[in-house]
């Protein structure tokens, strides 16, 4: 039996050749970099991908704010806190739960119901009356209103135990905010990406130069304004990195620092050494508000808490009753240092605590 083989021209070969050369030129990934304002402050992203894709992000960040903001009169939280629904959408009851979460960690320390002491302080949504200092009788007033076990999800929906509890997102939605265009990044196959919003960032992968993302933790000022720069800077790649403090934001009456932190417990801001706390995790959401609640615990109790959690690490910047500048990290933060320029004062500490 004969059987006939077509003869396949050379320039045939060359042409599909030239086809697929064109196509994977065409889809090849490289490095996009976005930024702008949400959420009342600024984000960077920066991320591998085969196109521009900044006006999809810019869409998932304000329907992130249409739900988070408490500056939005219009936004999800904002009718929950006014009791015009008490239905959560499966983002906005994530972060309840985390909220609770990390609320049973820290024994209390990160409290979202706090929202009518931070306004009160000039913390919140509703600004600060620089010629008023609430006193004790008014914050006891207002401490009923407080407390995380006086909210309950159940069947999608919050429940609360009197109308007047308010929620403040602050501390803990912009790292979920992080995460959440993260989520979105992974879920298009993108592999490596750093997201930075407010501060929070997750990042994933490699950048442009095939390392890990370099980050700094920013070196505290005793201003709220001031040059910024670095305490250290560390490594990181598929982690997050959020750091709070007490140096830039707070006000002055009477001669006294007023720190934004406040205290869950007391309804006052927060005093302890602590001035700045940095910690790293694998959700920028937990990073956020493990960093809030550490400020309001203090070093001791922190370190002990830091280090009883699984892939969790922090790294401590506190002042001595003489004005100086001392160091600590919990046992396996050093593993994320990349220059070793670090001077512990007081190693024993930490390893008492690790």
């Amino acid at each position: 039996m004969n059987v006939f083989i077509p003869r396949v021209s050379k320039n045939y070969f060359i042409l599909i050749f030239c086809v697929l050369i064109l196509f994977s030129a065409c889809n090849k990934n490289k490095y996009y970099s976005h930024e702008g304002f949400t959420q009342g402050t600024t984000f960077h992203i920066k991320y591998e991908y085969s196109k521009n894709i900044s006006k999809e992000i810019d869409s998932l960040l304000k329907q992130f704010s249409c739900d988070f903001s408490n500056y939005d009169s219009l936004s999800l939280i904002s009718k929950i806190n006014r009791n015009e629904t008490d239905s959560l959408n499966p983002l906005m009851e994530k972060m309840f739960k985390s909220a609770i979460e990390i609320a049973n960690i820290t024994d209390g320390a990160l409290d979202i119901t706090i929202a009518p002491i931070a306004n009160v302080w000039g913390f919140g949504w509703k600004g600060k009356n620089d010629n008023f200092l609430p006193d004790s009788t008014l914050i006891d007033s207002l401490m009923t209103y407080v407390g995380i076990e006086k909210i309950k999800i159940k069947n999608h929906k919050i429940i609360k135990s009197n109308p007047k509890i308010q929620i403040i997102t602050n501390a803990i939605a912009q790292g979920l905010s992080s995460d959440y265009i993260s989520d979105y990044f992974t879920s298009l196959g993108i592999e490596n990406f750093l997201v930075e919003i407010g501060g929070e960032i997750f990042c994933k992968g490699m950048n442009p130069n095939q390392k890990k993302w370099t980050i700094g933790i920013e070196k505290p000022v005793n201003s709220a304004e001031g040059n910024r720069e670095n305490e250290l800077l560390i490594e990181l790649s598929d982690k997050s990195i959020v750091t709070s403090g007490n140096y830039r934001k707070f006000f002055e009456n009477g001669g006294k620092k007023y720190a934004h932190t406040i205290n869950p417990k007391t309804g006052f801001p927060s005093e302890n050494s602590l001035i700045s706390v940095s910690v790293i995790s694998n959700s920028a959401m937990l990073s956020d508000g493990l960093a809030t609640a550490f400020m309001v615990l203090g070093l001791k109790k922190s370190i002990k808490i830091v280090n009883s959690l699984s892939d969790v690490e922090a790294f401590f910047i506190s002042i001595d009753d003489n004005g100086n500048e001392n160091i600590f990290y919990s046992e396996n933060f050093e593993q994320y240092i990349k220059k070793q320029e670090l001077k512990i004062e007081n190693q024993e500490l930490r390893q008492k605590n690790s």
